[in-house]
């Protein structure tokens, strides 16, 4: 049972965005990688042209603060770890933001290719491909699927639930529901998560409206090492 294996800690929020104008910008004009040069405390906006979709985080997620205002994100390193997060534009295309220090800051970065047809694979960004397929509401190929409705987590504020699991040899994919209580809206910092094995996590939407709203409940993807 899933409530065996592992445990969830997830707290909420209330976040504020504090918008500065930049003063140094990096342009990307093509997908994959792309190096962030950051510092502790600073905020970095990123921008995207073809808007954002989705974003997944990978690595120590506690280790980075994510604010999304429309196709802008304020991001901000508070630990000097590997995090990365990848972001997937309005079109399907992957960017993997590495953030590294010691080498200045990119208090802006402008990401806005020219549309292509071909989406690159990138053998380390399997455990993305894997929830794009669960966002997409398909199983993964060569997965057990369970349909396992269970309350993980709850509390005054959320009620977390778990709907499906993806069995694989060595990850498990997990589609989950976060339910706001509260009569005011929530923030959901997903960098707030402690997954044993967690090697992915990305959220239907960041913001849950008031309780007993259309937008109170969200759903949340999630990649984990057996």
């Amino acid at each position: 049972m899933l409530a065996n294996k592992c445990s969830l800690v997830l707290i909420l929020i209330f976040g504020v965005v504090v918008c500065a104008e930049a003063q140094e910008v990096k342009h990307v004009l093509q997908e994959g990688s792309v190096e962030v040069r950051s510092e502790i405390g600073k905020a970095i906006e990123v921008v995207v042209g073809g808007g954002v979709a989705s974003i997944v985080r990978s690595g120590d997620v506690a280790s980075i603060k994510v604010e999304q205002v429309a196709g802008h994100l304020f991001i901000t390193p508070v630990l000097r770890t590997a995090a990365e997060i990848v972001v997937i534009d309005g079109v399907g295309r992957s960017y993997r933001l590495k953030f590294v220090f010691d080498k200045g800051l990119d208090e802006k970065v402008v990401i806005a290719p020219q549309p292509s047809e071909n989406i690159s694979e990138n053998g380390a960004l399997s455990s993305i491909d894997l929830i794009r397929e669960l966002a997409a509401g398909r199983a993964p190929k060569g997965a057990v699927e369970t349909i396992h409705e269970a309350v993980i987590f709850e509390d005054t504020r959320v009620r977390i639930k778990t709907v499906f699991m993806y069995e694989m040899p060595d990850v498990v994919g997990y589609v989950m529901t976060a339910e706001n209580l509260l009569p005011q809206s929530l923030v959901v910092p997903l960098e707030q998560f402690n997954f044993p094995g967690l090697l992915a996590v990305t959220s239907q939407r960041d913001i849950l409206t008031p309780a007993g709203t259309v937008g109170a409940k969200g759903v949340l993807y999630m990649v984990a090492a057996r």
